[in-house]
């Protein structure tokens, strides 16, 4: 699912703050001007080690809402982003992820057959890459599979008939893809085939699928449908594939799907939802990101599944995750209130993060040292590492004439927040932990100058 609700607002709020007096930039403390190293974007902290930048291709832009993949076990990082108005990913690889190919793309050698991505997923073990391609021209949607450790650009393994809106990947195991597919309102007309000599009627058309989708991808691959009674938007899956949950879309409500029991509940939330992680252990509970559309915000949610009731987290945030025990961890301000946005929808807060277990009354909250206002807030993001316990926030400052991009990661077990980077919020942002939690791959930038940069973090 898309951002562009937050970054649309962040927008509005560097516009706002831009054409702020002196004295409100004044209040915007500046970062110190030490650094050492930087990303496309960013100044790295002195001290921060940077393991490898890579330059991307001069015309190549990064896209929002695609945070590097780290493919291979860590060897390859994925980096998707768009070149000639058509979408590729570029794989990066060897000493210090310098040598580059071609994963996938909409056009020439890289393609698997010419055509618009509408989705891709990774598999749980990082080595294979699953497409859909809708082909150009041929009135159909293809399951493309590439294998990272073998040569060329992959092969179909399953195809849909018809013209479709969206499609949706997740890999639910090693054996098996979920697919959500919504078809075009209107389909291409196609004339019927001939009749043959046989005097029988001609075959009717296909029909275009809908709905959800489960390809098993051992052998030759099929295709089982799941029947459901919701219409389904992007799925966001938990991490045994027992539950899903659809963002929802114009005109239909956001909902859950009990795998096991094979059936949709419509939740009462406003779309798009975007889910940002699960209960560890039993996966009876998820945090997810909702539209306010009466303050023009969002918050983050906890939401029950055995009692479908919903808790607000945090006003005007988009950054939160569980952590290992089962507590949440939330960027965000104790203070702020949806009722407060109403009144001044960039009254100035002070970063904090709150860590609490949602059953105990508890809450520790940690003061991150700088102002920002609510529209910053919301557009931040987190990635949060299992392996580690260790989070990792993109979050602004306000500041002239651009805001402030900060990149900083917080250790629970010792409590410690730490900024490893820190620029003016120029063009894309995306950033994501390698597999064992050591090293944050950054890729920021955009056509003009974009760059993959992996950091080791602080412990």
């Amino acid at each position: 699912m898309s951002r562009s609700f937050p970054i649309l607002v962040l927008c509005a709020a560097i516009a706002f703050w831009s054409g702020c007096s002196a004295t409100a930039n004044s209040a915007a403390p500046k970062p110190a001007p030490t650094h050492t190293e930087g990303t496309a974007t960013l100044d790295v902290t002195a001290g921060i080690q940077v393991i490898s930048s890579v330059a991307l291709p001069r015309g190549f832009a990064p896209l929002a809402d695609h945070p590097p993949l780290w493919l291979q076990n860590g060897n390859e990082i994925g980096v998707v982003g768009s070149s000639g108005g058509h979408l590729v990913i570029l794989g990066f690889s060897g000493p210090g992820w310098r040598n580059s190919r071609i994963l996938a793309a909409e056009t020439s050698a890289g393609s698997a057959e010419p055509g618009r991505i509408l989705d891709l997923a990774v598999s749980p073990d990082t080595m294979t890459l699953a497409i859909a391609v809708a082909v150009a021209g041929q009135n159909r949607l293809d399951i493309v599979m590439r294998d990272l450790i073998a040569t060329g650009p992959g092969r179909p393994i399953t195809s849909f008939d018809g013209s479709y809106d969206m499609a949706s990947l997740s890999w639910l195991n090693l054996n098996s893809i979920a697919i959500s597919l919504a078809p075009s309102a209107n389909q291409p007309v196609i004339p019927p085939p001939a009749p043959d000599d046989s005097g029988l009627p001609p075959e009717p058309l296909p029909k275009p699928s809908q709905g959800l989708q489960i390809l098993v991808v051992a052998g030759p691959g099929s295709v089982v449908p799941m029947k459901l009674k919701c219409a389904l938007g992007k799925l966001y899956w938990s991490p045994l594939g027992a539950y899903g949950v659809s963002a929802g879309g114009p005109g239909f409500s956001p909902a859950l799907i009990d795998r096991r029991q094979s059936t949709c509940t419509r939740l009462a939330l406003n779309a798009p939802v975007r889910v940002l992680g699960w209960k560890p252990g039993d996966e009876s509970a998820f945090l997810y990101v909702q539209p306010i559309p009466a303050s023009k915000s969002l918050g983050v949610f906890k939401h029950d599944i055995a009692s479908g009731s919903d808790k607000l987290i945090a006003v005007s945030s988009g950054a939160a995750a569980y952590t290992l025990t089962g507590s949440i961890l939330a960027l965000g301000n104790q203070k702020l209130t949806f009722k407060a946005i109403d009144a001044n929808p960039f009254v100035p807060v002070t970063a904090e993060l709150a860590i609490f277990d949602p059953h105990q009354p508890e809450i520790a909250i940690k003061q991150l040292g700088f102002k920002t206002v609510p529209p910053m807030l919301a557009a931040s993001t987190m990635a949060y590492s299992r392996a580690t316990d260790r989070a990792a926030i993109q979050t602004f400052q306000p500041a002239n004439p651009l805001a402030l991009r900060k990149i900083i990661t917080y250790t629970m077990h010792a409590d410690n927040a730490f900024q490893l980077a820190y620029g003016q919020a120029r063009g894309v942002a995306e950033l994501s932990w390698s597999p064992k939690g050591q090293w944050i791959a950054i890729v920021d930038g955009n056509a003009t100058g974009a760059a993959l940069t992996v950091i080791l973090p602080p412990a």
